[in-house]
């Protein structure tokens, strides 16, 4: 029954815009009962087609000017679309047809918050104090209260304001999200996690205290306290489609990637689900690094639909087409991620080896040295480049540069590298010394060298080495 009702009223619906929608572009009259009009700005105002809601309530006020909801409407989306002036001239209308309407007070004092007229929005405020009984106003007033004590530099009295906020009523959203982000409240970070612990202790039940909580978690770095936080929440209240973001993010920044997976798939189930860069990167990513590089290029492609600008999007698909060993197109991709801005030495590097894989040398070379000279300690870059021109006979090349490099700078990539390139250019003694050296410096990365030259943990000499600075 409740599911043929809904039916009914979705259909009553899709039939009233149509209605308007038709007369509107064929410039025809139109007049509608109060419900119907409330029923196109509500229907709207939830697709945030504020300049949409503008004109329905316009068209509403035409028609029912003493109706004072229709007012409210309209101040309402001046103040979303910033329309200062008119959302002032709008509120002074609503004091002739509504003077002493709470909600009318309420919004009143909510625009002049937002437009920072701090003598009117106070008097506002003292008005209603004398008015509102209920917890959950109260709460309402004292979040608009710590909004406006803000304005005033008065942090301390908006932070206890913000507070008294959620004792009033743990659910009220907008002050949680303003003690949490709001820059001048920085120096009560500690004070906040007290408080929102203490509403999880006394309500273990509300999502809202949970959410936040993770977030606060979330912003001081502590990620396995802010994934439990958000489990919490998402347990709590399924229909929230954030809690499933989130948790799924926190999953993917402990490197957790198939149950990472599995929540971004719960959060696109959600009709409210938002497609966007970041979340297809990050899905991307999350297979590419379970090596399934078919669905991993899927997400990637998203990705490039919704901002076609990233070069980073052409540099993953790129490694996707390496691990399958289809150099040609990782360099085709490469080239792409190059082309366009904020794009690493990493790109060219990958340029650089694809190119190498696919026999063109000279777009190789090129690429090498794009990828050194846009980062001066690329140790991966001058050891591959190195090995390059081993490769087409150019060992003393390959040997001078490498020299050169250590003059400048030394780290263990570029140690154990050059180590390497020195044992393949049969230059052995003076390897073992640098590899003595390496060792000394650099033991726990030790596995690098093995990365450049298999064959070495097999020779008896690394071995002993190794031995000795194990003792």
């Amino acid at each position: 029954m409740n599911r043929k009702s809904n039916d009914q009223r979705e259909k009553a619906l899709i039939a009233l815009v149509a209605r308007y929608e038709t007369a509107t572009q064929k410039q025809r009259p139109l007049f509608l009962a109060e419900e119907e009009f409330e029923e196109l700005l509500i229907h709207y105002f939830g697709q945030h087609d504020y300049d949409q809601t503008l004109e329905v309530a316009d068209l509403a006020i035409s028609q029912h000017a003493y109706t004072p909801d229709f007012y409210k409407w309209k101040a309402l989306i001046h103040k979303i679309n910033l329309e200062e002036d008119d959302a002032l001239a709008t509120l002074e209308q609503l004091n002739i047809y509504a003077p002493n309407d709470e909600e009318v007070m309420m919004l009143r004092l909510e625009v002049f918050v937002h437009f920072e007229h701090q003598e009117e929005a106070r008097a506002a405020l003292d008005q209603l104090y004398n008015v509102v009984s209920q917890d959950e106003k109260l709460s309402l007033l004292a979040f608009f209260d710590g909004l406006l004590c803000m304005q005033e530099n008065r942090f301390r009295e908006s932070f206890e304001a913000l507070t008294e906020a959620i004792r009033l009523d743990p659910y009220q959203e907008p002050a949680y999200d303003e003690l949490l982000n709001a820059p001048e409240l920085d120096p009560f970070r500690q004070d906040i996690g007290r408080i929102l612990q203490r509403q999880v202790d006394r309500d273990p039940f509300n999502d809202i205290t949970w959410f936040y909580l993770g977030m606060w978690y979330d912003d001081g770095g502590n990620d396995l306290a802010a994934l439990d936080a958000f489990a919490s929440a998402r347990s709590l209240n399924e229909a929230r489609s954030s809690y499933d973001l989130e948790y799924a993010d926190k999953l993917f920044d402990l490197e957790m990637y198939e149950p990472a997976l599995r929540a971004y798939t719960a959060y696109f189930e959600a009709e409210d689900a938002e497609e966007s860069y970041e979340t297809s990167m990050r899905i991307g990513r999350s297979y590419q690094l379970l090596e399934d590089y078919v669905n991993a290029k899927r997400a990637y492609f998203r990705a490039l639909e919704i901002d076609p600008e990233m070069y980073d999007i052409y540099q993953y698909i790129a490694e996707c087409c390496v691990a399958q060993e289809k150099w040609g197109v990782a360099a085709y991709n490469y080239g792409r991620a190059v082309e366009l801005p904020n794009h690493t030495a990493d790109c060219w590097l990958g340029l650089a080896l694809c190119s190498s894989a696919t026999n063109a040398p000279l777009e190789a070379e090129q690429a090498f040295l794009k990828a050194v000279d846009l980062e001066e300690q690329f140790s991966d870059a001058y050891v591959s480049y190195a090995l390059f021109l081993v490769e087409h006979g150019r060992e003393r090349e390959a040997v001078r540069m490498l020299e050169d490099v250590q003059q400048r700078y030394m780290d263990d990539a570029l140690a154990y590298g050059t180590v390497a390139i020195f044992m393949i250019c049969n230059r052995r003694k003076q390897a073992l010394i640098l590899l003595n050296e390496a060792l000394s410096n650099y033991y726990d990365q030790r596995e690098q060298l093995f990365n450049w030259h298999p064959e070495l943990a097999e020779d008896p000499e690394v071995i002993a080495l190794l031995q000795l600075h194990q003792e």
